[in-house]
């Protein structure tokens, strides 16, 4: 059965301080790990068929939105930790009790647009930078 994404949080903590939930979400895009391919062929692979093996392993970037609100703790620490440059800590809390950890810095956010009839609109990219830790919950917890 598939799971309600409603009520998925998204929590930061910057480096030396405490974890906020970046509120307003309406969106939180997807983490696609990928990793590159190393060609390990031979003059003697077997058949002239090329070989391969996985080589290092990158998380990404994350893509989140919602709606900009005045002095939104965890939207103001979004903006103070791309100013810095440091990574901080993510946590991605799904309503099946599953979470998803990962450190990140901001690479980008935006503020606006402002139209009629429209809302003023937040966003960032995190990039990942390092593992990402998936959690399940324990069975008969969510």
């Amino acid at each position: 059965m598939a799971t309600n994404a409603y009520g998925t949080t998204l929590k930061f903590t910057p480096q030396g301080g405490s974890q906020v939930t970046v509120g307003k979400l309406t969106s939180i895009g997807e983490l696609s790990p990928d990793s590159e391919v190393v060609d390990v062929t031979t003059l003697d692979s077997a058949g002239g068929w090329r070989e391969s093996m996985q080589g290092c392993k990158d998380a990404g970037q994350l893509e989140i939105s919602g709606f900009h609100v005045k002095n939104e703790a965890g939207q103001t620490a979004l903006r103070a930790a791309y100013e810095s440059g440091l990574p901080g800590a993510v946590q991605i809390c799904f309503t099946d009790g599953c979470t998803v950890g990962f450190s990140a810095f901001v690479k980008r956010h935006t503020l606006g647009s402002a139209e009629v009839d429209g809302a003023i609109g937040f966003a960032a990219v995190l990039r990942v930078t390092g593992a990402v830790t998936v959690t399940q919950p324990a069975a008969g917890q969510a």
